[in-house]
C-alpha cells in the first residue's frame, strides 16, 4: 500500500475515513452565529483579529466555510459516512464544544439550542441504538439534556477542563486539581445518578503514575486494578483518550472503547509485533481468523487483515447466535452485573456501551497540538 495522506481533523474526508477505517469517529461540533452546526475544535479561527471576533459562534456559516470549516450538513450529505452509520454497527461519538467566555453566551442555553439542533438534524436517518453518543466536558451536559428533551445518550468527560484557552499544555495543567479530587469510582457514581449509561476519561486514570494520585484506590488495566476497574464501571461504556497503538490492546481487552489517533491503514503491526485489527466492535474477529493472524508472519499480515475486512460479517449482519455470544463473553469477563442474560437481551439493540470499540479521534487523527 502506498504511503497514506492523513486528511485534515474534523473534515469530511477524515471523519469518512474513521468510519471505514476503525468503529466509528468523535468529533467536535460547535454552533455558528445563525445557529447551524459546524465541526471544528477550537473557540476560533486563526488570525490576526481580536480573539471576539473570531470566536466560531460569532461568525456567519457563510464565513466559517469560507475558512475551511465543515459543516454538519456537509457530512450528513456524505452517503460513504452515513451509511455506514446507518447500517454498519458504527458509532459517532460527537462532543459539544462550549463557546469562548468573551461570546457571552449562557452554558445551558447553548447546551441545549445544540443538543435540539443535532437531534433534529439527524432525525430523517432512523440511527439504530447505541451508534450516538454526544459528550462534552460541562459539568451541565446532563441538566441541558433533559431540559431539551433530547433522546440521544449523553455523558460527561472526565477531568473537568475548562471550554477556553489558547494553549492546550496550560488547559491541561490548569485541570490537574480537578483531576487530583476526582476517582473514576467517585465518577462513575456520579454519572450513574445522572442517568448516564457511559463516562468518558483521561487514560491517566487507567496507566501510569498519575492513576495513583486520586482520592480512591487506583484502577487500572490488569490485576487488582482491572478487578477494581470492573466492579466501578459496573457495564458501564467507558471511553478513553489519547489511545497510544502501545496500550491498545490492554485497552480493548479491558472493555474499553478507545478515541485513537492512529488511524494509519498502512499499520498493521502493533510495537510488540502482534497484528492490529481496527474493528474490535463493529467487525468483531472470530475464532478462526483469531487462530489465522496468529499464526501468520509479520509479512503475511497485510494480505490477510484485507482479506478479513473484505469477508467477515459487520456487526448487524451477524447472527442473533454470534451477537449474543460476543455479548455474554464480555459480560462474564468484564464482570457486568445482572448475568450474562440481562445484557444479550439488548444485544439486538446494537452493541452494549460497554463493549471496546476504537474510534476516529477527529475523524482521521488530530492534525494539530490541541
Amino acid at each position: 500500500m502506498a504511503d497514506w495522506a492523513q486528511p485534515m481533523e474534523n473534515s469530511v474526508d477524515a471523519l469518512r475515513h474513521g468510519m471505514e477505517f476503525s468503529d466509528g469517529v468523535e468529533f467536535d461540533l460547535r454552533m455558528s452565529q445563525e445557529g447551524d452546526l459546524v465541526i471544528y475544535h477550537d473557540e476560533f479561527i486563526p488570525g490576526r483579529e481580536p480573539i471576539r471576533e473570531r470566536c466560531i459562534e460569532a461568525l456567519s456559516t457563510s464565513e466559517l466555510r469560507s475558512s475551511g470549516l465543515a459543516s454538519f450538513e456537509d457530512l450528513l450529505s456524505d452517503k460513504g459516512f452515513t451509511d455506514l452509520w446507518q447500517e454498519g454497527g458504527k458509532t459517532v461519538d460527537i462532543e459539544v464544544k462550549l463557546p469562548h467566555p468573551m461570546t457571552k453566551i449562557g452554558t445551558d442555553e447553548y447546551l441545549t439550542g445544540i443538543m435540539k439542533k443535532i437531534e433534529s438534524d439527524i432525525s430523517d436517518l432512523s440511527l439504530p441504538k447505541r451508534s450516538t453518543l454526544v459528550t462534552s466536558f460541562s459539568p451541565r451536559i446532563g441538566v441541558a439534556a433533559k431540559s431539551s428533551g433530547v433522546s440521544i445518550p449523553v455523558t460527561r468527560l472526565v477531568p473537568h477542563i475548562r471550554a477556553w484557552g489558547r494553549y492546550w499544555r496550560v488547559k491541561r495543567t490548569v485541570a490537574m486539581p480537578n483531576f487530583a479530587r476526582t476517582s473514576f469510582q467517585g465518577a462513575t457514581n456520579a454519572l450513574r445518578r445522572e442517568g448516564m449509561e457511559s463516562i468518558g476519561m483521561a487514560l491517566e486514570y487507567l496507566s501510569g503514575w498519575t492513576r495513583w494520585i486520586g482520592p480512591s484506590l487506583p484502577v487500572g488495566l490488569s490485576g487488582k486494578g482491572l478487578e477494581r476497574f470492573q466492579n466501578a464501571r459496573r457495564g458501564m461504556g467507558v471511553f478513553v483518550w489519547p489511545a497510544p497503538l502501545r496500550h491498545e490492546d490492554s485497552l480493548v481487552q479491558a472493555g474499553v472503547s478507545l478515541v485513537s489517533d492512529e488511524m494509519d491503514p498502512t499499520v498493521y503491526i502493533k510495537p510488540d509485533g502482534s497484528p492490529r485489527w481496527p474493528r474490535p466492535g463493529s467487525q468483531p474477529l472470530d475464532s478462526e481468523w483469531i487462530n489465522r493472524l496468529a499464526g501468520a508472519t509479520i509479512t503475511e499480515y497485510p494480505d490477510l487483515i484485507k482479506e478479513a475486512k473484505e469477508t467477515l460479517p459487520l456487526w448487524p449482519d451477524l447472527s442473533i447466535q454470534r451477537r449474543n455470544e460476543i455479548v455474554a463473553e464480555h459480560a462474564s469477563r468484564m464482570l457486568w452485573p445482572g448475568g450474562s442474560k440481562k445484557w444479550t437481551i439488548e444485544a439486538g439493540e446494537g452493541l452494549p456501551w460497554g463493549s471496546p470499540r476504537i474510534l476516529g479521534h477527529r475523524g482521521a487523527g488530530k492534525t494539530h497540538s490541541s
